[in-house]
């Protein structure tokens, strides 16, 4: 994380990389769908008082070491489930990750697991877990980054583990809510010192593409 009072100017003045020592501790995540990726970037790296670590078209992320977070932001619309993609926990090491997969099995969770998986600029295992109330968690460890998306082609590889961990119900659910919820509109007004909201870009994720046309809270992965 780099600590500064103004966003950085430009996706050309970011690293594109995660700090080295950013993975030596457990961290809290957030990812969120907007519908302006470089207004919400203006608006968070002044809400945090740190610049993005990352910063591609499709994708923002935020490491901020107080609080232990680790923010990204997705260019997709939201819907009537609101602008929440998922929640998260980034652990130290895969051993620490069985631990948990052990506790969620024992009470009966439901869990999709990706092994070294490449997606969203970043290498990593992961688990995708939905809570009682059908609200994605992603619980992962970060090997190391990458320099272009991933394996964005391979949809079966990055489909199973988040659609066993959401249900057939729960899909159908999300393609309803995102079907014909009740959307935001651009003319509505927020923070109106920077003006009303643009048009929303399509969303191109590989999940949102196959559960007809990308339901509001799920995603494939997300880099951390």
């Amino acid at each position: 994380m780099t600590a500064t009072t103004t966003p950085a100017l430009s996706p050309a003045d970011v690293p594109n990389r995660t700090p080295a020592e950013a993975t030596a501790r457990i961290k809290f995540h957030v990812s969120l769908n907007v519908s302006d990726l470089d207004r919400s970037v203006r608006f968070y790296a002044a809400l945090l008082g740190a610049d993005p670590v990352k910063w591609y078209p499709d994708y923002v992320k935020f490491e901020i070491d107080v609080p232990p977070l680790v923010l990204s932001l997705k260019p997709k619309r939201a819907c009537a489930g609101g602008p929440l993609n998922h929640l998260g926990l980034r652990l130290m090491s895969v051993e620490h990750l069985r631990e948990v997969q052990a506790r969620l099995t024992a009470v009966g969770a439901c869990i999709g697991v990706q092994d070294d998986v490449k997606c969203c600029y970043a290498r990593q295992t992961k688990l995708w877990i939905t809570d009682p109330d059908q609200t994605l968690w992603e619980v992962y460890v970060l090997h190391d980054d990458v320099p272009d998306w991933g394996e964005k082609h391979k949809k079966v590889k990055l489909l199973a583990a988040p659609l066993k961990a959401f249900g057939v119900r729960g899909v159908i659910r999300r393609w309803w809510n995102n079907r014909f919820g009740r959307l935001a509109t651009a003319d509505t007004p927020r923070y109106g010192v920077m003006g009303p909201l643009p048009a929303a870009p399509t969303a191109t994720d590989p999940v949102e593409q196959a559960v007809a046309a990308g339901a509001c809270r799920m995603t494939a992965c997300e880099p951390k």
